[in-house]
């Protein structure tokens, strides 16, 4: 979808005004952000690992992204995936890690165009490398591609 804002202008003389193009904006991509609920999350050294859902969408907003938030019950994710519209999907692991987990790599094997991202799994987490391959693990919402 575009969006084009349009002016009339009653002044040129013409009946019922003209119309002349302002901008025309590209449509932002849609990212599917799988979570609950979650407040600011930090690391060992008081450093923010997650800012919390509310700052993270404002920041992936701003990144570029229109940014669509779905709980990780399965099959909520897998199902709006299928409906489209989605660009990529984000998954919080900060709370419900095993559902948020699992979400992650099932709809990696699922949806294998799918890019899939996950934030708030340690970089060595072996085990959640090897049950999802393709996924890319993040350190923060802030390493996500620009929308």
């Amino acid at each position: 979808m575009v969006v084009t804002a349009m002016a009339s202008d009653s002044t040129c003389g013409c009946p019922g005004g003209r119309e002349r193009r302002l901008s025309t904006l590209p449509p932002m991509p849609k990212l599917l952000l799988v979570t609950v609920p979650t407040d600011e999350v930090l690391n060992k050294e008081g450093k923010v690992r997650f800012p919390g859902t509310e700052v993270a969408v404002e920041k992936l907003t701003e990144a570029g992204w229109d940014v669509e938030i779905i709980d990780p019950l399965w099959p909520g994710p897998l199902t709006r995936c299928e409906e489209g519209g989605v660009d990529a999907v984000l998954v919080s692991c900060f709370k419900a890690v095993p559902r948020s987990r699992d979400a992650a790599s099932t709809l990696a094997r699922r949806m294998p165009d799918m890019p899939i991202y996950v934030v708030g799994v340690l970089q060595k987490d072996e085990t959640f490398r090897t049950m999802a391959p393709t996924v890319g693990v993040l350190r923060n919402v802030g390493e996500l591609p620009q929308g």
